[in-house]
């Protein structure tokens, strides 16, 4: 049970690196095109573009930004709203495809991370 449980975390680790390479090669070019369109002057997106220039893990920071403009823009609730227009303009409106560049490979990497620490603390407990 407990090599299943190791040889599922160590994959989940190995499968998580596969989205980063999506990331970083081809889904930040969509990253770019939403923060054009929907970063405000004060919001949270236009400052993390000035921080966060365009290396490998500005990319990851500015790409992680959008994802979260995005998840809380979706979301019907006030707070969440709210929340979406502190990172940009939540009126904005942004294609579809655009978003599942940015939000399919984060949604997979955030899903193997969460595998590994779970299949860790199994692992851990069964000791």
């Amino acid at each position: 049970m407990i090599y299943t449980l190791a040889h599922i975390g160590y994959l989940s680790l190995f499968i998580g690196l596969m989205p980063l390479l999506v990331i970083f090669r081809f889904g930040f070019r969509y990253t770019v095109l939403i923060e054009a369109r929907v970063a405000t002057e004060r919001g949270g997106i236009s400052t993390a573009r000035s921080i966060w220039q365009g290396k490998i893990i500005g990319r990851l920071m500015r790409s992680s930004n959008v994802f979260a403009y995005l998840i809380f823009r979706a979301i019907p609730s006030p707070f969440f709203q709210q929340r979406a227009s502190l990172l940009g303009d939540p009126a904005v409106p942004s294609p579809r495809s655009w978003q599942a560049w940015v939000i399919a490979p984060m949604l997979l990497m955030y899903l193997a991370v969460i595998t590994t620490l779970v299949t860790n603390l199994v692992i851990q407990s069964m000791r």
